[in-house]
């Protein structure tokens, strides 16, 4: 099984709408690929995904963050996630999911962040946005809605 790390900002899209980060997290839950995480990020993840801009945007946020919470505590593999003392990225955050990435050897880090996608790779471990990753690896993909978004199911 395809060991994979998602950057926050590839779970939080994922929660809120039905893109391809959303097709990801639902190969995710079939166990089609194995999601590696570290402490750090998730509680980066709970932190951000509770900003009040997202919360106020999309009210089922908060709800669906703590059900993907439950999803990778039981079934991600947990790392420690420590990054090296020289930063690799320019945003020093994102060390922690390539640190994840090193830990687990991956086959792949998955984010939308422009400071990862412009490395490619990290020792020797391909960088992708949530759309080569689902087009590289035929993941199942419904075209992009909001959840959870007022006014809607």
């Amino acid at each position: 099984m395809r060991k994979v790390v998602l950057d926050t900002n590839v779970l939080i899209s994922g929660i809120i709408a039905s893109g391809y980060s959303a097709s990801i997290l639902d190969a995710a839950q079939r166990q089609e690929i194995k999601l590696v995480t570290s402490a750090h990020l998730l509680e980066e993840f709970s932190k951000v995904i509770l900003r009040r801009h997202i919360t106020r945007k999309y009210p089922k946020a908060a709800e669906n963050s703590e059900i993907l919470l439950d999803f990778l505590r039981a079934f991600a593999i947990l790392t420690p996630g420590v990054p090296t003392p020289n930063a690799v990225s320019p945003d020093r955050d994102d060390d922690f999911a390539l640190a994840c990435a090193a830990d687990e050897k991956v086959e792949c880090v998955v984010s939308a962040d422009p400071h990862l996608l412009n490395l490619k790779t990290y020792r020797s471990i391909p960088i992708l946005s949530p759309k080569e990753f689902v087009e590289k690896y035929s993941i199942p993909h419904k075209e992009r809605t909001v959840r959870g978004k007022r006014g809607q199911a």
